[in-house]
C-alpha cells in the first residue's frame, strides 16, 4: 500500500492533468457563446483549487514525517560503550590504557563520567604485573629480557598507566591530579645486582613531576609557594641510580627563578651522596646526568657549585666500588675505565676551580664475575633454529614458485605442531619464540599470497589464547597491538587483504583482541572528525 506522501502527490498529478485537459477544452470551446464557456472556466478554477489543495496537504504531510531522533547514540558513542564493556573483560593493564584512551580522544563528554574513568584506569593500573617500566641493560637481543623490554614500550606498567591518568586528571581537576600524584610517592625502586638483565626506567614519574609543578597548583597555592616547595621535595626524593637520570632531564628542562634553581640543585645534590651500589643502573643514567649539568653549567653557569661537586662525588663513588665485570670484559681488579667519557665534566669542573675526575678516581674496588648462563639466549634447540631458519628464508625468493610454497606450506606444518616446550629455557620462553615465529611468518607472506589469510588466521588463533603466564603477558599484549597496528600503518596495502584482516580481527574470540580493533576504530572516527591534524597515543 502507498504511504500518505504518495498519495497526495497523485491527486496532486491527476488534477492538473485534469487542468491540462481544461485548457485543451477551452480551446475548443473558444468559438462557442460566452454562456458556454463557462464550464471550462469552472473546471479550470477547480484543478487549480486541487492542485494548490494537493501540494499543501503533501507538505504538512512531510513535516509530519518525524526526524532522527535526537537522542540516538553516533558512531562515537556506541564505540565508547563497546570499549567501555570490553574492559570488563581484559587484563586490568590493558582496560586502564583503553579508559584513558577514550578520554585523551574526547570521546567522553560529561566532565564527570571523564573524571570517573580516569579514577577507574588509576586504580586498575595498580594491578598490572609490572610495577614500573624496565628496559634491557645491554647483552644478546635474542632473550626474554630484549623481547620484554620491547613490548614494555606500550606503557602497560603500573607507573607508566598512572602518571597517564594523572596528566588526563590535570586537565579537569589540578588538585585531584596533584594528589594522585602524591599517591605515588616515594617510588622506592631497590637496587639491581649485576645480575639483572633488566633495570628500572622511571622516566614518567619525573615527566609528571614537571607537569604538576606547571599546572597542578591554583594561583593560591602560588602565592604561598607550594609549587617550589613541591619540586624540592620531587629531588629530595631521589634515592636510586635509575632515577638520577631523569631527575637530571627535570632538572635542565624546567625554567626556573635563580632561587628555586638554588634549591632544587642543592636537593639534587644531597640526594646524590647517598646512591651507591647499582653498578647497572648508574652505568645507565650517569651519562645523563653527567650530560644535563654540564649543560647547566654552560648556560650562563645555571649549574651551581654544590652541584658540580656532588656528580663529581657520586661519579667517583660509584666508578670506583663494586663494578660488573661483563661491562669492562675482565675480572682484573686492576683495568682502567674509560676517562674519556668525562672529558667534557672535567672541562666544567676545572672553570669552577674543581679538580677534575683522574684515573686513579675511578679504579674499581673489585670486579662481580657474572655467569654467563644467567641470561639464556634464544634459538638454542634445534627446533627453535630450524623454524627460525625456515621463516627467515621466506622472506626472500619467488612466492609464487611452486618450491617456495612448498617451503610455506612445509614451515606452516612444522610451526602448528611445535607443541613441546620442554627443549626450551622454559614455558614462558617457549611462548615467546613460537609469538616472533608467527609475527615473521605473517610479515614474510605477502597479502596477496595463497598463505596469507592461513598465516593471519593462525596467528591470531595462537593470541587468542591467553599466555602461561603474568610474567610474559605483557609481550602477548604487545604481539596483538602490532597485529592490529598493521591495519593503522600498513596503507598501501590492498582493500582486499585490510578486509581480511578485519574480518579475522572482529571474528576473534579473545576480547583483547576485539579491544584493541575498537581502539583503531576509535581513532578512524576521531582522524575523520578532525582530520589529519589528530593524533593517537
Amino acid at each position: 500500500m502507498d504511504d500518505p506522501m504518495s498519495q497526495k502527490r497523485d491527486m496532486g498529478h491527476m488534477a492538473c492533468n485534469l487542468y491540462r485537459f481544461a485548457r485543451r477544452y477551452t480551446s475548443i470551446m473558444e468559438a462557442r457563446p460566452s454562456s458556454a464557456a463557462t464550464l471550462p472556466c469552472a473546471l479550470f478554477l477547480l484543478c487549480l483549487l486541487s492542485c494548490f489543495s494537493a501540494i499543501a496537504q503533501a507538505q504538512g504531510t512531510a513535516k509530519s514525517i518525524p526526524p532522527k531522533a535526537a537522542d540516538e547514540p553516533s558512531e562515537l558513542a556506541i564505540l565508547s560503550q563497546q570499549i567501555q564493556d570490553l574492559t570488563t573483560s581484559v587484563p586490568p593493564e590493558l582496560a586502564a590504557y583503553a579508559l584513558l584512551r577514550l578520554v585523551e580522544a574526547n570521546a567522553i563528554n560529561q566532565p564527570e563520567q571523564r573524571r570517573r574513568l580516569i579514577e577507574q584506569a588509576y586504580m586498575l593500573a595498580g594491578l598490572s604485573p609490572y610495577p614500573v617500566r624496565m628496559t634491557t641493560s645491554g647483552g644478546a637481543s635474542d632473550t626474554r629480557a630484549s623481547y620484554l623490554s620491547q613490548a614494555l614500550t606500550q606503557g602497560l606498567d603500573t607507573l607508566s598507566l598512572r602518571t597517564r591518568a594523572i596528566t588526563a586528571m590535570l586537565k579537569i581537576d589540578p588538585e585531584r591530579g596533584r594528589d594522585l600524584f602524591q599517591q605515588l610517592r616515594p617510588l622506592s625502586l631497590a637496587n639491581r645486582s649485576c645480575g639483572d638483565s633488566m633495570i628500572y626506567d622511571p622516566s614518567a614519574y619525573y615527566r609528571s613531576a614537571g607537569d604538576v609543578y606547571k599546572k597542578g597548583f591554583s594561583q593560591e597555592d602560588q602565592a604561598k609557594g607550594l609549587p617550589e616547595d613541591f619540586l624540592e621535595s620531587v629531588f629530595r626524593d631521589v634515592n636510586q641510580a635509575s632515577e638520577v637520570g631523569p631527575a637530571a632531564d627535570l632538572l635542565r628542562t624546567l625554567q626556573f627563578d635563580p632561587e628555586m634553581l638554588a634549591r632544587a640543585e642543592g636537593a639534587f645534590a644531597r640526594s646524590l651522596s647517598g646512591i651507591r651500589g647499582d653498578y647497572r643502573s648508574y652505568t645507565a643514567t650517569q651519562g645523563s646526568l653527567t650530560r644535563n649539568v654540564t649543560r647547566l653549567a654552560q648556560a650562563q653557569g645555571r649549574a651551581s657549585h654544590a652541584m658540580l661537586e656532588a656528580t663529581r662525588a657520586y661519579v667517583i663513588a660509584n666508578e670506583s666500588g663494586a663494578i660488573c665485570g661483563d661491562s669492562t670484559g675482565t675480572t682484573s681488579s686492576t683495568s682502567s675505565p674509560n676517562i674519556d667519557s668525562f672529558v667534557t665534566l672535567n672541562q666544567v669542573l676545572a672553570r669552577y676551580s674543581i679538580a677534575p675526575i683522574g684515573t686513579a678516581d675511578v679504579k674499581p674496588g673489585s670486579i662481580i664475575a657474572i655467569n654467563t648462563n644467567s641470561t639464556q639466549a634464544y634459538w638454542q634447540s634445534p627446533t627453535a633454529q630450524q623454524l627460525l631458519a625456515s621463516v627467515r628464508a621466506l622472506r626472500s625468493g619467488d612466492r609464487s614458485s611452486s618450491q617456495w610454497q612448498e617451503s610455506a606450506s612445509s614451515t606452516f606444518t612444522s610451526l602448528r605442531e611445535w607443541i613441546d616446550a620442554s627443549s626450551e629455557p622454559s614455558e614462558e620462553d617457549f611462548y615467546i619464540e613460537k609469538a616472533v615465529l608467527y609475527a615473521q611468518m605473517l610479515s614474510a607472506v605477502t597479502p596477496d599470497s595463497l598463505f596469507y589469510e592461513e598465516a593471519l588466521n593462525e596467528y591470531i588463533a595462537f593470541l587468542s589464547e591467553e599466555p602461561p603466564s603474568d610474567d610474559v603477558r605483557i609481550y602477548w599484549l604487545w604481539n596483538i597491538q602490532n597485529l592490529v597496528q598493521r591495519l593503522r600503518m600498513n596503507r598501501s596495502t590492498a582493500d582486499s587483504a585490510r578486509l581480511k584482516m578485519e574480518s579475522a580481527i572482529e571474528d576473534a574470540p579473545s576480547p583483547s583482541i576485539a579491544l584493541y580493533g575498537y581502539l583503531l576504530a576509535l581513532e578512524r572516527v576521531q582522524r575523520a572528525a578532525f582530520g589529519r591534524g589528530y593524533t593517537s597515543r
